[in-house]
């Protein structure tokens, strides 16, 4: 399959053609072309290309759109032609995409999908590829012509682990958050034993923790009730899952810029909470690459000739600038603001 390189590219790299979770209407049109249909209200977006659809929101009194995800539609290719920008990179597409062949090239490569289907699930089969947080639906049947059984139905992102953590431990859901109020009242040791008695094997313990810190975002949106102790709980979760390496230090620097962004927009003061310096700081020492190092479209090297390594760096790249991006404006060191302001001029034209 001449296409097979494009739905790698869009598993591995986490993006379309360089474009995803950071992007705007502009620059995901100034890459796929004007050519798609708009469904489009005051607070949400979205744009279907076809085989591919972007989805943004904004708040109602703001004219910036933020990226909420986007979604390949493999089933539609039995039935429309991908856009000239997708067969101009890749060749041809077919008119199915086999999830074997797929995971095959994955694991050939080095990635390997995790399967998270769920007991619920009765006519798709569901994975998902940590390391870029995409999630894939597998048909288990036919469907009238456009897929057969074992074809991939769709590719998306964000992948919602927190959700499928939900979903398998939604009856332990009081359990948890009973736990959690407990683990409030405990000193740095007992806390760090509690972790230690309950995480599960390996396997399990990534969507573990997104559950852990889930319930706690739901209770920080109580107003009501004890924020303060809610967000100091869950900054020292945040630091444990990076020191027991759940969440690597990409991640680890990007959570942390946006869970204290809105700790300071909520106004809830935590006197541990790092400085801006130290968030940025952490956000752009987790690049994997320089910024000299990174192509852009304006490049005139052959962008088709970037390994999927490569890629995935420079998307890892514009998520932590877009993280550290909101601490900006608090940051003191001189130097390290000038660093950031670098990478956000060059931001938008990251592939």
């Amino acid at each position: 399959m001449a296409d097979l390189d494009f739905f790698v590219d869009v598993v591995v790299s986490g993006a379309v053609l360089g474009v995803g979770l950071t992007d705007s209407p502009g620059e995901v049109a100034r890459t796929l072309g004007g050519d798609f249909a708009e469904d489009r209200g005051r607070a949400v977006m979205r744009r279907d290309y076809g085989v591919v659809e972007f989805s943004w929101a904004r708040h109602p009194e703001s004219d910036s759109w933020q990226a909420t995800g986007f979604i390949v539609q493999a089933h539609r290719l039995a039935s429309i032609t991908a856009i000239e920008a997708f067969v101009d990179r890749y060749g041809p597409f077919g008119r199915q995409l086999p999830f074997m062949r797929l995971t095959a090239e994955l694991d050939r490569l080095g990635y390997h999908l995790q399967e998270i289907t769920d007991q619920a699930d009765a006519d798709y089969r569901r994975y998902w590829l940590a390391e870029s947080r995409i999630s894939l639906l597998v048909a288990t049947t036919g469907y009238l012509g456009l897929v057969d059984a074992g074809d991939v139905w769709s590719i998306s992102a964000p992948h919602p682990p927190e959700r499928v953590a939900a979903r398998r431990l939604g009856g332990q859901r009081q359990a948890v958050k009973d736990g959690l109020v407990h683990l409030l009242q405990l000193d740095e040791h007992q806390r760090r034993q509690w972790l230690d008695r309950r995480q599960p094997a390996p396997r399990e313990r990534a969507n573990w923790w997104l559950y852990l810190l889930l319930v706690i975002d739901q209770q920080l949106r109580d107003l009501s009730g004890r924020r303060t102790d809610w967000a100091e709980l869950k900054l020292w979760l945040l630091r444990q899952g990076q020191a027991r390496a759940v969440f690597n230090e990409a991640d680890s620097a990007e959570k942390l810029a946006y869970f204290a962004a809105d700790m300071r927009r909520s106004g809830v003061e935590l006197a541990a909470l790092p400085s801006a310096d130290d968030i940025v700081r952490a956000c752009l020492d987790a690049i994997p690459v320089g910024l000299h190092e990174v192509a852009t479209l304006a490049d005139r090297r052959d962008l088709g000739g970037l390994d999927r390594t490569q890629m995935r760096h420079f998307r890892q790249a514009k998520n932590l600038v877009s993280a550290a991006q909101w601490h900006l404006d608090e940051v003191q060191d001189t130097h390290l603001a000038a660093q950031v302001r670098e990478w956000i001029a060059i931001k938008q034209r990251l592939v």
